[in-house]
């Protein structure tokens, strides 16, 4: 790992006031970054989704450490990565110092909750577990110890200190050897100069400094949390003194040798009496060094005892100075509870903060106005004593100023990434959300929505929607869904709202709601009100009826413009049809279905189980939509004929792709008779007849083709007898009582619409065909059959009749 915290400019992004060199270098460091914040996004959601569904949960309402050891695996792998990004980058300074951070919080925490698990099995025997078990006091400062001694440990895999450690296993035994010298006959023959044969001399000046150099090993690796390495190195150099004390202070850590009971069976009274003894010793060796406190030997004797000032003097990081306090106060904290030395006595010899939070809080005391440590110190603090509310403010604090995909933002996308995400986890654990804790949800949900990649984590938005406030899940889930782009994506996105409980019916409904209301402000293309659509279509019963009733009106909307887009029309229809929504909504009447409807009558959406309204309401919407198909079929016949007789008539070609999609001219073998693009057919083998060979002029063509005219023109007129009397277009149909006046005031005037522009072209071009095929009088019967006046406005009934006075049809 990089050494944590260094020192330098911790700000980020800005990119004024920097040579071209630099900026190129940021410029490359924020375009990396932002894909390591994108893919640790996706990980962390992996994480943050399963601690959502119990998958971390254990009794008592606890987080399993698994959890925030897979983060932190995350975040190792994430540090690793920001080391290649390039050097002297402002952007890879502050990104390797969230990294390293985020690496560092979730280790802590992953040590701290899994202690309790770990002690567990010797709680019965063992004080030590006791502690760790029963006083979380005890619980949070020993985690401090056992994190900084980790942090510190993976440290000193550096190569300087490896080969310091070979240096000193290479020189094993030196002050034996040099003693032996002394002991041969002849004192002259390669005895140093300064060898002695009292074990308590200073030695030979190589012997000083492999033994100075042995200590600070010894405190390296005791600063490590490899005290028991530590002493069995020093017993193999044949320093077992200290070899022996080492010992001693790595028993603390052995459950076993800390018994819950002091009896005469485990000498617990009298290794709890000899153990307070030696650290009133110690500390008298201490007083009467005179000063040499800075000794490698008095530094390591003094972290053996847990004397403060030394440790701290030794400490160059802010860990290094955690492990000082950590592991003076679990050294206090065992000898208070072992009960063996007063608690006057204790408070004399480690006059240090017991107390995690107290650490912690004078660590930040003086690192207080350098952004080098604060972070961390201030998270660990929050996050170890369940200061929540402290840590949403802070995180707000942090963060509140970051601006998604904005480099010049001083906010590091990755610290956003952290904090999101802790008060994430808190809000998945119980913790009640506050306004600051909401401030850092919404951000990082508004830069989720913001950033796309080749995994789009927009299908991430419905999940992480649970943590927002309550009052703009819904808004933020529709802004959401207005920005999917892919089919696939919106059906991640359907299973994850549903998956997150969100009800994903009463969002659609909403997003379609807001789309009405961008088209009546003229303010979004029909094209995207058709893609918005599709999200009624894929929410099966519920959302069928609103599916259809919005089918309905895009249909209703295309056919009302001139010229018409036949072509769209169709693509709506192919649709509805694709996901069989009549079939949904004859299901959602049988199994009496909850279906939500778009038609505001006194109730919002969502219609009661089989209550009469959604009846009338599904009735309504199925009428229409055969209605509207049924105009299609006929205006495709009524071309067909117009075609081949030679009637000047205004259309649009079927276009190529088209046929493609319909799979061509000829029915195929799968289509059923219910084939609704059948009339489709009919109409483009008339068009390509007609490109092919314009009109052909044999007589034997021109009959077989009179023959084709009069099969279309006997097929069609009932379809148009029954298509003026369908009461799924008829406006009066939409006049039924409703709670609420008349909301289907305007539906109404569009059903009207289209009636006048469909149904005067049908009347004049069929009576034209019929006076060509001299068939006026069967028209002229089932024109005189209708009952009034066709239901059309009066200035298109003129029309009509203006027609059939030209080809002496009478009309009553």
């Amino acid at each position: 790992m990089s050494d944590l915290f260094a020192s330098g400019d911790q700000s980020s992004g800005s990119l004024d006031g920097i040579n071209d060199d630099i900026a190129r270098k940021n410029e490359a460091a924020f375009k990396y970054t932002s894909i390591f914040h994108t893919n640790l996004c996706e990980k962390l959601y992996q994480e943050l989704g399963s601690l959502a569904v119990g998958q971390f949960d254990i009794p008592g309402g606890q987080i399993s450490p698994l959890m925030w050891t897979r983060l932190h695996e995350i975040y190792s792998e994430l540090e690793a990565q920001t080391r290649k990004l390039p050097t002297g980058a402002k952007y890879s300074v502050a990104s390797q110092k969230y990294a390293n951070e985020a690496v560092q919080i979730a280790s802590v925490l992953s040590i701290y909750t899994a202690l309790a698990h770990e002690y567990d099995e010797t709680l019965e025997v063992s004080l030590l577990s006791k502690l760790v078990v029963d006083d979380v006091e005890f619980r949070r400062v020993y985690a401090l110890l056992l994190w900084s001694e980790k942090a510190i440990s993976e440290k000193q895999y550096e190569p300087e200190f490896r080969a310091k450690f070979k240096k000193l296993d290479e020189a094993k035994s030196i002050r034996l050897s040099s003693m032996m010298s002394l002991k041969r006959p002849t004192f002259s023959t390669g005895a140093p100069k300064d060898a002695s044969l009292d074990p308590d001399a200073p030695g030979t000046k190589e012997e000083q400094a492999l033994e100075q150099l042995a200590f600070n090993m010894f405190f390296e690796l005791v600063r490590g949390g490899e005290t028991a390495k530590a002493a069995e190195l020093a017993t193999t150099l044949g320093m077992s003194a200290i070899g022996a004390q080492l010992q001693l202070h790595s028993m603390l850590r052995n459950p076993l040798d800390v018994p819950l009971e002091a009896t005469t069976k485990n000498f617990g009274e009298h290794k709890r009496t000899r153990r307070a003894k030696y650290y009133e010793m110690i500390q008298k060796q201490i007083e009467q060094s005179k000063g040499k406190e800075d000794d490698a030997y008095w530094t390591l004797i003094s972290a053996i005892r847990g004397n403060i000032s030394p440790m701290l003097k030794a400490g160059k990081t802010v860990i290094e100075k955690v492990w000082a306090y950590a592991n003076s106060a679990f050294l206090a904290r065992i000898l208070a509870a072992e009960g063996a030395m007063s608690q006057e006595k204790i408070s004399t010899l480690f006059n240090v903060p017991l107390t995690a939070k107290s650490i912690l809080e004078e660590l930040r005391s003086q690192y207080d106005g350098s952004n080098e440590v604060y972070i961390l110190l201030r998270v660990i603090d929050d996050m170890l004593n369940d200061d929540i509310e402290d840590l949403y403010k802070f995180a707000n604090d942090t963060v509140g100023e970051y601006v998604p995909n904005d480099k010049h933002c001083e906010v590091n996308v990755l610290a956003l990434d952290i904090f999101f995400h802790l008060v994430a986890v808190s809000y998945a654990s119980g913790f009640e959300p506050n306004d600051d804790g909401n401030a850092v949800i919404v951000l990082g949900f508004d830069d989720l929505r913001a950033r796309s990649g080749n995994t789009s984590h927009k299908r991430m938005a419905a999940f992480y929607s649970r943590f927002l406030p309550e009052d703009m899940k819904l808004p933020e889930i529709v802004e959401t869904m207005k920005m999917v782009e892919s089919e696939k994506e919106r059906e991640i996105f359907v299973d994850s709202l549903r998956q997150s409980e969100i009800d994903f019916g009463r969002c659609a409904c909403t997003l379609i709601e807001q789309i009405r209301k961008e088209d009546a402000s003229k303010v979004i293309t029909l094209e995207k009100q058709i893609d918005h659509w599709n999200w009624l279509l894929v929410g099966g019963e519920e959302t069928a009826l609103a599916a259809l009733e919005e089918c309905n009106r895009l249909i209703r909307k295309v056919m009302r413009k001139t010229p018409l887009n036949e072509a769209l029309v169709r693509q709506i229809i192919r649709k509805a049809l694709q996901f069989e929504l009549p079939k949904l909504l004859s299901l959602a009447v049988e199994n009496e279905t909850t279906v939500l409807s778009l038609v505001q009558d006194g109730t919002l959406y969502e219609q009661d189980k089989g209550s009469q309204i959604a009846t009338d309401k599904i009735e309504h919407a199925a009428f229409e939509f055969y209605g509207l198909c049924s105009i299609i079929d006929v205006n495709n016949f009524v071309i067909t004929i117009a075609l081949k007789l030679g009637i000047l008539l205004q259309y649009t070609p079927i276009t190529e792709e088209e046929l493609n999609i319909m799979g061509g001219v000829k029915r195929m073998d799968n289509t059923t008779s219910l084939d609704w693009e059948a009339s489709l057919r009919v109409r483009a083998r008339a068009e390509q007849t007609l490109r092919d060979d314009v009109f052909r002029k044999t007589a034997a063509d021109l009959n077989t083709r009179l023959g084709m005219i009069q099969q279309h023109f006997d097929t069609v007129l009932p379809m148009f007898r029954g298509l003026v009397n369908n009461i799924g277009i008829r406006g009066e149909y939409f006049l039924s009582p409703r709670i609420n006046g008349d909301p289907m005031c305007a539906h109404r005037k569009e059903i009207q619409q289209i009636r006048n522009i469909f149904l005067t072209k049908f009347f004049i071009t069929i009576a034209d065909a019929a006076a060509k095929l001299k068939q006026s009088t069967r028209f002229h019967e089932v024109v005189t059959s209708f009952n009034d006046d066709f239901a059309l406005d009066h200035e298109n009934v003129m029309k009509i009749k203006e027609t059939f006075a030209r080809i002496n049809i009478k009309v009553e």
